[in-house]
């Protein structure tokens, strides 16, 4: 196991936070118990989507997986745990600020899944600031992004560790590009129905640092970072013709507007629990080129 903390300085963590996400990560212990419980886990709800969603950035990247892979803000790490079997990928760092995460529940999941160990290096650290420099080949991001409160720096320092023409995968729960400012304070500062449930108190939803980026947000500091972005959108009134092909070809737009997809590979159609935005960035080959535009005066 390795420690991050140690080396870097985190500037954007929100105070408390990390004791939320470890009353979670206690929580989910038990659903790793036995193999016949991860396997529960996987295959249900937003979990299964997720799981199709990592196998389908395969078709973004016009390759399979392989080389060294990061997964950052991974919890339970169960997609580390799965990639670890795959002959073509050499290592993996599997990161996450919890150490109850990095401790306890990481190597829980990697003995239910049937994970190689000796390919994956737990990592106690923040994925705002990673000690890493072009060493990547790509970085998973399975609803990590939007607990970022930095989300330009978190981008760039996953940039900093992609080696050039690598890739980022991330899916995101992202909003719809027309909610105000004053709709999106408001969730933040209203109390989180759940949290006696997670975390066994009263909380916010801004306490745990959840954030209620839209998508247009995610693709800004994509840009931002210096990434080649394509965006892939879900909704359920979306393109209902959208396959597979559909990502393979990087489609992302139709005139002036993103290209959104009807959910196809969701689990179950009459009832669909999945992802709004399904995010691929690219690190050029050029190491990037940086354009001077500002979108925010801090």
């Amino acid at each position: 196991m390795l420690n991050w903390l140690t080396e870097t300085q985190d500037l954007y963590t929100r105070a408390g936070a990390a004791d939320l996400q470890s009353k979670i990560h206690e929580g989910m212990l038990e659903k790793f118990s036995t193999p016949e419980a991860a396997n529960d886990f996987i295959t249900s709800g937003r979990n299964a989507w997720r799981k199709s969603a990592v196998v389908r950035s395969q078709l973004v990247m016009g390759h399979s997986f392989q080389g060294k892979v990061l997964e950052i803000g991974a919890g339970s790490g169960w997609c580390s745990s799965l990639l670890s079997n795959i002959d073509e990928v050499q290592h993996i760092y599997c990161l996450d600020y919890d150490p109850v995460s990095v401790e306890l529940l990481m190597p829980l999941v990697q003995k239910s899944f049937g994970a190689n160990p000796k390919k994956i290096e737990r990592v106690l650290g923040s994925y705002n600031d990673m000690p890493l420099q072009d060493e990547i080949d790509l970085v998973i991001s399975i609803g990590a992004l939007h607990h970022a409160e930095n989300l330009v720096a978190c981008l760039s320092s996953c940039f900093s560790a992609l080696k050039p023409g690598g890739w980022l995968f991330a899916t995101e729960p992202a909003y719809y590009d027309s909610e105000s400012n004053s709709d999106i304070l408001k969730r933040y500062k209203t109390e989180d129905p759940n949290a006696l449930k997670k975390y066994g108190k009263i909380t916010k939803h801004e306490d745990n640092s959840d954030h209620y980026y839209r998508i247009s947000e995610y693709i800004a500091a994509g840009y931002g970072a210096k990434f080649d972005v394509f965006p892939f959108v879900f909704d359920l009134d979306g393109h209902r013709h959208a396959d597979d092909n559909t990502l393979r070809l990087r489609k992302t737009s139709s005139g002036f507007h993103t290209n959104v997809l009807y959910p196809y590979f969701a689990p179950n159609p009459s009832n669909p629990v999945f992802d709004r935005l399904f995010l691929m960035l690219q690190k050029p080959l050029n190491g990037g080129i940086e354009l001077g535009h500002k979108t925010s005066l801090i």
